[in-house]
């Protein structure tokens, strides 16, 4: 038990426990590896540090006009910003080790490891203590029941950024990059107050789990859920379980 504590405490003990495998089941199962390069503008020296992670928030942001329609949030437009290189301001200049003085840089972020099942959480509730306001985000996004991580890991973002001079980032893909939706959470209220409902899926039938209400609905009214949580499970388990439950 001293050891778990440990592992829960320290995030360097959870990220040589999660490259080991010598961990808790929760972080067997969630735990993947996010890594994050700041870029020198000035002569290209890259700063490369990792991180666990059991989730991955992602920014719903405000929908731009797209001449008389507003385009709707995807998912996928979520993954795209959240490794999408960021220009860091005057302000977070970071110390380059190879200029020797305060330089500014860009930022981007990656995938080094998959976990068994990615946990996506959207960001439904904002707090901005300059405007001293708060508030929930009710926009409904689209999501997808198949979902290929392969753009968004360290690899692909690599070989995107250096071409075919760089071939891979250790273990990224040792696991499979196809992931399928099996849990949806949702969010109903204000933010002082509310209501979860999770949609769950079992042998390619959806259910409804409300409290101690579970009923079973169709796909469409899954797909007309507003995300607040969504959980991919990667393709090659999905199909187990499914032939699993089917035979049994």
């Amino acid at each position: 038990m001293k050891k778990i504590g440990m592992w829960h405490k320290n995030p360097s003990f959870i990220l040589s426990f999660i490259c080991s495998g010598d961990c808790c089941i929760a972080h067997r199962v969630f735990s993947g590896i996010l890594r994050s390069d700041v870029m020198c503008t000035a002569c290209g020296f890259t700063s490369t540090t990792y991180d666990p992670c059991i989730d991955i928030s992602l920014d719903l942001t405000t929908p731009e006009p797209s001449g008389k329609t507003l385009t709707t949030p995807t998912l996928i437009g979520c993954l795209d910003r959240f490794t999408r290189p960021e220009r860091l301001g005057s302000d977070q200049k970071f110390f380059c080790q190879q200029c020797q003085i305060r330089q500014e840089s860009l930022k981007q972020m990656s995938i080094r490891k998959l976990p068994l099942v990615s946990c996506f959480h959207i960001k439904r509730f904002e707090h901005s203590p300059v405007k001293k306001l708060s508030r929930k985000v009710d926009r409904y996004m689209q999501f997808p029941f198949s979902l290929d991580m392969s753009p968004y890991l360290s690899s692909s973002i690599l070989r995107g950024r250096f071409g075919n001079r760089v071939f891979g980032d250790g273990n990224d893909a040792e696991l499979g990059s196809e992931f399928e939706l099996f849990a949806v959470v949702t969010h109903t209220g204000k933010l002082d107050a509310g209501h979860y409902v999770t949609y769950l899926r079992l042998s390619n039938e959806w259910y409804k789990c409300d409290d101690c209400w579970v009923t079973r609905v169709s796909e469409s009214i899954v797909r007309g859920a507003q995300g607040y949580m969504m959980f991919y499970v990667q393709k090659m388990l999905f199909y187990k379980a499914t032939e699993k439950g089917g035979t049994s």
